[in-house]
């Protein structure tokens, strides 16, 4: 079993790594949907414009597209 003062410099250590991955993944976060936010504002957008947007810009941010044009099926072609 490990001694009392080092389970509690592992919870410290702990506690500021979670703390550091908070801060560098919410932070941006925060300021995107801040300014997302802001143009819907701005814009005078509706809510379900507003949040189709925040979408649209988290997919895009992600790098995930939806292209409604392409059906998700893979023709083959044979070749003769």
């Amino acid at each position: 079993m490990a001694s009392p003062t080092a389970r509690l410099t592992f919870r410290i250590l702990l506690a500021a790594a979670m703390f550091l991955i908070l801060f560098y993944i919410g932070r941006p976060l925060y300021w995107k949907i801040s300014a997302t936010i802001h143009d819907i504002r701005h814009n005078k957008q509706t809510v379900s414009q507003g949040i189709s947007q925040i979408m649209q810009e988290a997919q895009r941010s992600m790098g995930w597209f939806y292209d409604e044009s392409d059906s998700g099926l893979r023709e083959e072609k044979k070749s003769t």
